[in-house]
Formats: C-alpha cells, sequence, structure tokens
C-alpha cells in the first residue's frame, strides 16, 4: 500500500498520509470491530503551507464514549501527546478523525458541525481543521475522505490523487 495523497479540486489544500498512518488508523478500526472509534491528527504543514502532513492518529482516549453509530472523543492523554509530538518534532494538532463501521465514509450533519465548531473554537489554535473518515470494512472494502474546513467557510472534500 502506497502513502495517500489528498487535494482539493482548485489544488489549494493537500494532505499526505504515509502508509504507516493509514495502517495504523486500519488496525485502531479493526480493533473497535463494529462500534465507531476516532482519535486526532498531528503533524505539520509543508514550508509553502499548501500540505498538511499528517505524522500521528491518536487512539480513542480512554474516557471517549461509542456506540454502532456514534462516537464522542474524549480528552484523556491527548496534551500529552500534543506536548511530545511539538517537542521532538514540532507537530501540532491537525484534526480529527474517525471510523464508519461497514459505511461510507460521508461526514453526518454532526460531523460537519463538530468540525466547524473546531475551527471556530480558539483552543484548538486550528482555524481550518482535518476532518478525516475511515469507512468499510478495515479487513476488506474500505475507503477514507478527507475534509478541511477553510477560515469562515465551508468543509471541503479532499479527492484521492
Amino acid at each position: 500500500m502506497p502513502d495517500l495523497e489528498f487535494r482539493s479540486e482548485d489544488a489549494c489544500f493537500r494532505v499526505h498520509l504515509p502508509q504507516p498512518l493509514v495502517r495504523k488508523l486500519l488496525k485502531l478500526c479493526l480493533a473497535s470491530k463494529r462500534h465507531e472509534t476516532g482519535g486526532i491528527l498531528v503533524g505539520h504543514y509543508s514550508e509553502a503551507l499548501d500540505c498538511a502532513r499528517v505524522r500521528e492518529a491518536s487512539g480513542p482516549p480512554p474516557d471517549s464514549a461509542r456506540g454502532l453509530t456514534w462516537f464522542e472523543r474524549g480528552t484523556k492523554g491527548l496534551q500529552a501527546l500534543l506536548d511530545r509530538s511539538w517537542n521532538s518534532r514540532r507537530d501540532h494538532y491537525l484534526g480529527e478523525w474517525h471510523f464508519h463501521p461497514f459505511a461510507a465514509p460521508i461526514p453526518s450533519a454532526t460531523d460537519l458541525r463538530q468540525i466547524m465548531a473546531i475551527a471556530r473554537a480558539p483552543r484548538y489554535r486550528c482555524p481550518e481543521p482535518l476532518l478525516l473518515i475511515v469507512g468499510g470494512d478495515p479487513t476488506g472494502e474500505w475507503s477514507i475522505s478527507v475534509h478541511v474546513v477553510p477560515r469562515d467557510a465551508e468543509a471541503v472534500l479532499l479527492s484521492q490523487v
């Protein structure tokens, strides 16, 4: 499996996912079985600031809650992960990811509301967050969608290149 790259139709936004990160996401989804799961995305932007390079995806924090069709990400342990990432590589919070088991990776209205709220929330310091969704069967047919919320705009779907 090669690295995955996504970009907006106008090529203003790009996201790079290294192959080991994709494998990690699929393992986390597989471990979750039929329940949704998720976490945060950590990485950095290219020098031209046109490509988010995701280097880490957390698993679900222990204080997360989940069900067959919903996931509420907790926060326990995330600040320590962000501190380590910043101190070792200057990586920072890029957005959220979650799993839609045996379903398409299409964001729900709740998903879009949450990522738009993150874009507006000063405490996240992330005015253009990513929303990555893994959908399908992690042992068979699966796909990933990536969305970005540009400043003061609606979410934009990025297409795999």
